[in-house]
């Protein structure tokens, strides 16, 4: 594997230079790398019982966090935690909490980016029903005629 990294010189005169170099990293294979390989199973009834919401974060009640006030989208995490329990994360945010005093609060939500593999399995799954759906259709328009 090959990673590109990228300096950036600023001149005194305004002037912006790029410096790129390359670095070499060993390779590791997927098949290595990874172990207990499964397809994941029922994703389509995963996916229906997720709850989809719209909420805004609690910003008055919890203003050291610094949350987005701007509307969310997610699910309940109760759904979330049912549906699949292993696509919740746990936050961790630091605050401030006095003269030299920092808090840590605590919040868990859904991890979405885990979610579009879930995703992409619902997807192929549907597809298989509508071909299967679409060759049976077919057939029945032959029978009839």
């Amino acid at each position: 594997m090959i990673f590109s990294k990228t300096l950036k010189l600023s001149l005194v005169l305004g002037l912006t230079l790029h410096f790129t170099y390359d670095s070499f990293a060993q390779q590791i294979n997927e098949s290595d790398l990874k172990t207990d390989v499964l397809n994941i199973e029922a994703p389509v009834q995963k996916l229906m019982l997720l709850e989809p919401i719209v909420y805004r974060y609690n910003t008055e009640k919890y203003p050291k966090l610094k949350l987005s006030e701007a509307q969310q989208f997610g699910f309940s995490l109760q759904s979330a935690a049912s549906a699949t329990p292993s696509l919740i994360k746990t936050h961790y945010k630091s605050f401030s909490n006095g003269k030299n005093s920092l808090g840590t609060a605590r919040y868990r939500e859904l991890d979405a980016e885990k979610l579009i593999p879930v995703m992409v399995a619902a997807i192929q799954e549907q597809q298989q029903t509508i071909e299967s759906l679409k060759k049976e259709i077919a057939l029945l328009k032959k029978a009839k005629e």
